[in-house]
């Protein structure tokens, strides 16, 4: 039964937008958030990031479930690099957007789906 499905929400993080997509699942979104420019320093606002992050995870979860989401941010290297600081509230903002557990990435290169899928098993 797919209300009992927790999907997991793929989420790569650019320097002025996100792209989101559900593992398995062909469409993605892009959500422009340039807040996320943190070429001038660190960030400190993350009220429109969590509202970002809020729309992303409302239009990619199920219309009904008795599971929120599990969300995987992806900072590529070369498009965006966070601190650690930030990596940590990057974390608390997406768990209060609504995923239920939110994992960081900061692989060189984008997750394919056959990771994700795997991901997906172990969970």
């Amino acid at each position: 039964m797919s209300f009992f499905r927790r999907p997991l929400i793929y989420i790569q993080v650019h320097p002025d937008h996100f792209i989101a997509r559900v593992a398995g699942e062909g469409r993605s979104i892009r959500r422009d958030c340039l807040a996320l420019d943190n070429r001038r320093g660190e960030l400190k606002d993350f009220s429109r990031i969590r509202a970002s992050l809020r729309s992303i995870v409302k239009e990619l979860a199920p219309g009904f479930s008795l599971r929120r989401p599990i969300g995987l941010m992806h900072f590529v290297p070369q498009h965006y690099v966070p601190t650690d600081s930030e990596l940590a509230t990057f974390k608390q903002v997406a768990e209060r957007a609504g995923v239920s557990f939110c994992w960081l990435s900061t692989w060189e290169t984008p997750h394919t789906d056959s990771e994700l899928q795997a991901l997906r098993r172990e969970l």
